[in-house]
């Protein structure tokens, strides 16, 4: 009996685990297949409303004071939520609101679940289990059978709802053994009271859901307008970033330049790549940042030699010369310059968790949202600079937006490569050069953070 229960422990923490893992993507995709394959405008809908809703519930997450843990048990609870409602009906307004709800968890989930991480580090001697792969097999099993069954993934989305459940003991479990952790630390408020920056906030994601809209399918709005939409939300972006200028003072350029990378590679390069590679450029994008994001610590600190002075070093250099190696119109030089930046995120990312998380300025259980809440500052940074771009040489060579997102031949290599790639990498590279002159030479590092 006690096996059997230990069984089940080990099955909930190793499933939220996965789930944390795979949760920021894993909705998003599901939700974009289903509106590829139906064509549906009630689908594309919701794939805009969980886009808003994942970029900004980041932003938002922590006005109820609550603990880490509470909050990764509601994220688990509002994902289950949000995918059985997928499962359930195809009408607009309870796929809104399930998008809105799996939009939450999808944004938090890692974040806090990551934070509930560091705690049990600092205080217990806590393990998790991991199932990555027997619980990946079992979900990759059930799509199979969705696709030749025709049931248009309503069994995954009824075995996605499950496993959130599932992972809910696991997420009441971790919130018992952080007990200690809460009982000895001051108690920190958070919020936004002034009501502008509510009103801002709604304006500037009501932007980015209209360049969502623009990049899934053909809508008729003119050139200007779009352009001025654009121009409002880069100064509603300016001016958070200034609200927000006494928090993480020391680390917010590092923070939007990750976000920018991210960006630029994922979003940008996902897209732009067909120029360079045909039809599989996206993937090639995807695996290049998977190999990057994966085993750029472990190959600096080897090259380094375990010296932290000497592998921040290299891992700059790697970041400037990906920049560089982009900036070259070839097809050799391409992945590597994509990789080489990937590389440097992977390498800067355990670093960044552990230098926030150690800080003694810093409130611990709120270091990693603010660390998401920054990089997706760069990283939307980098899309309306992208969109700005893209609609300004849509319009003055009179091609169509979609044309860039849904390419047909790799006709306009020259036209993209020269008013949109370059343009943005030339910008990465300005706030990569502007974050190496802004941070200290060495990071003190310990150990490895996901």
């Amino acid at each position: 009996m006690n096996r059997l229960r230990q069984s089940g422990i080990d099955f909930s923490v190793g499933t939220l685990n996965f789930l944390a893992n795979i949760g920021i993507m894993l909705p998003y995709v599901l939700i974009l297949t289903k509106y590829q394959t139906t064509h549906s405008e009630t689908f594309l809908i919701a794939l805009v409303a969980f886009y808003i809703s994942r970029a900004a519930s980041i932003f938002y997450t922590k006005r109820l004071n609550l603990r880490s843990t509470t909050y990764l048990i509601l994220s688990l609870v509002l994902g289950a939520l949000g995918s059985l409602t997928f499962a359930l009906t195809d009408a607009v307004g309870w796929l809104i609101i399930g998008s809105l709800l799996w939009g939450y968890s999808a944004a938090t989930i890692w974040p806090y679940f990551l934070t509930v991480k560091l705690h049990l580090s600092a205080t217990t001697e806590f393990r998790m289990k991991r199932l990555y792969w027997a619980i990946f097999a079992g979900l990759a099993l059930v799509i199979g059978v969705d696709l030749l069954a025709k049931l248009s993934y309503t069994l995954t989305f009824v075995l996605l709802a499950l496993l959130y459940l599932a992972a809910v003991p696991g997420g009441i479990l971790l919130d018992n053994f952080t007990n200690d952790f809460y009982q000895n630390r001051p108690h920190h408020l958070h919020g936004i009271t002034q009501t502008w920056r509510w009103i801002l906030s709604v304006i500037g994601f009501a932007v980015i859901a209209v360049l969502t809209t623009l990049r899934k399918a053909s809508v008729s709005i003119p050139s200007g307008i779009v352009l001025a939409i654009i121009g409002v939300a880069l100064v509603i972006l300016a001016i958070e970033l200034y609200s927000d200028r006494h928090v993480l003072p020391n680390y917010k350029v590092r923070l939007l330049n990750r976000g920018f990378l991210v960006s630029l590679v994922l979003l940008f390069n996902s897209f732009f790549a067909y120029f360079y590679l045909g039809s599989g450029g996206m993937y090639a994008v995807f695996a290049l940042y998977l190999v990057g994001f994966e085993t750029g610590y472990p190959v600096f600190k080897a090259l380094g030699k375990h010296d932290e002075a000497r592998a921040l070093r290299l891992s700059q250099i790697s970041l400037v010369a990906g920049h560089v190696l982009l900036l070259v119109p070839w097809v050799g030089s391409y992945p590597v310059g994509l990789l080489l930046i990937t590389l440097y995120v992977g390498y800067d990312n355990p670093t960044i968790n552990e230098t926030l998380y150690g800080s003694a300025e810093i409130d611990s259980d709120t270091a990693i949202v603010n660390k998401y809440r920054f990089s997706t500052y760069g990283g939307l940074l980098c899309q309306l600079a992208m969109f700005g771009l893209l609609v300004a040489v849509s319009a003055v060579t009179h091609t169509h937006i979609l044309d860039f997102f849904k390419p047909s031949n790799a006709g306009n290599f020259w036209l993209y490569t020269l008013t949109m790639s370059w343009p943005l990498v030339l910008i990465s590279l300005g706030i990569s050069i502007g974050n190496i002159l802004h941070e200290p030479k060495t990071r003190d590092v310990t150990r490895s953070v996901d």
